[in-house]
C-alpha cells in the first residue's frame, strides 16, 4: 500500500506540473510517452507480438499520435494516419510472413494507431478555452468510479459482476461507482461554475462511469486471454501504464464526444 500511494502521490505531482505549469508542449510530449509505452506493454511486453519490428512501429505511430491530433482540423488527416499505419504493419507482415500472423498485425495495428488516437484527444480537451479544468473529467470519471467500486465491494459487494474475467468485482460495487462518479462530477461542474445543465451532465458522468467500467473490463478480458499478470511494472504498486488508464481510453474519448453534445466543442 504504501508503494502504491508513492507512486499516486508523485503521478499527481506530474499531472499537475504538465497541466498547469509547463507549456503546452511538454504536455504533448507526456502522451506522446504513455502512449508509446501502452503500445510497448500490449505489444511486446505482453508477448502478443514476438517480432521487434511490428513492435517497434506500433511504439512510433502512438508516439506520434498527439502531435498530429493536435493539429488543426486534424479530422481530415486522420485517413492518411490510419492507412499509413495499414501499409506500414501490412509491409512488415509481407516481409516477414512466416514468423508473424493476423493476430500480431491486428495487435500492433490497435496499440499503435486506435488507442493511441482515442487517448491522445486529452490533448484536444487541454486545448480548449477551459482545458486546464475540463481535462479533469475524464480522468475524475475513470477514478472515481474505481475509488467508488472498490469501497462499495468491500463493504457491500454479495453479487458477482462477471466473475470469470475480474473475480473481486462486484454488482454492488458497480453501482457503487456509478453513483460516486455521478455525484462527484456534478460537484465538479457546480463548484467550477461550468455552463451546463446539471441533469443532462449528470447523465453524461452515468454514461462516463459505465464506459470507464467497460474499459477496465475490456482490458482484464486480454489479462485473461493471455495469462497476463500486469501490463507493465513502470509504476511501481499499480504495474504498467495500461494498468493505470485502462478505464481513461475510454472515458476520455466520450468526454470529448460529451463537450462536443453540450456545445463546448463547435
Amino acid at each position: 500500500m504504501r508503494t502504491r500511494i508513492i507512486t499516486a502521490t508523485v503521478a499527481i505531482a506530474v499531472f499537475i506540473a504538465v497541466v498547469y505549469f509547463l507549456p503546452p508542449v511538454w504536455f504533448m510530449v507526456t502522451v506522446s510517452v504513455i502512449c508509446a509505452i501502452a503500445a510497448f506493454e500490449l505489444t511486446w511486453k505482453s508477448k502478443i507480438v514476438t517480432l521487434a519490428p511490428l513492435s517497434a512501429i506500433s511504439c512510433i505511430f502512438a508516439a506520434t499520435s498527439p502531435f498530429w491530433v493536435s493539429l488543426p482540423m486534424f479530422e481530415k488527416y486522420a485517413i492518411v494516419y490510419i492507412f499509413a499505419a495499414v501499409v506500414a504493419f501490412f509491409a512488415v507482415w509481407l516481409f516477414n510472413y512466416e514468423k508473424t500472423n493476423l493476430v500480431m498485425v491486428v495487435t500492433s495495428f490497435f496499440a499503435g494507431a486506435i488507442l493511441p488516437f482515442m487517448f491522445s484527444l486529452v490533448v484536444r480537451i487541454h486545448a480548449l478555452e477551459n482545458g486546464r479544468v475540463l481535462i479533469l473529467l475524464p480522468f475524475l470519471a475513470a477514478w472515481m468510479t474505481d475509488t467508488g467500486a472498490y469501497f462499495t465491494g468491500v463493504f457491500l459487494g454479495k453479487h458477482k459482476l462477471c466473475e470469470k474475467i475480474s473475480p473481486k468485482k462486484t454488482v454492488e460495487g458497480a453501482v457503487g461507482g456509478i453513483v460516486t462518479c455521478v455525484v462527484s462530477l456534478v460537484a465538479f461542474a457546480f463548484f467550477f461554475n461550468l455552463p451546463v445543465n446539471y441533469f443532462s451532465f449528470g447523465v453524461g458522468a452515468l454514461v462516463l462511469s459505465l464506459l470507464a467500467q467497460a474499459g477496465d473490463l475490456s482490458f482484464s478480458i486480454i489479462k485473461r486471454e493471455y495469462n497476463i499478470k500486469d501490463y507493465g511494472n513502470i509504476m511501481p504498486g499499480h504495474g504498467g501504464v495500461l494498468d493505470r488508464f485502462d478505464s481513461t481510453m475510454f472515458t476520455i474519448p466520450a468526454t470529448y464526444i460529451l463537450l462536443m453534445i453540450i456545445g463546448v466543442i463547435v
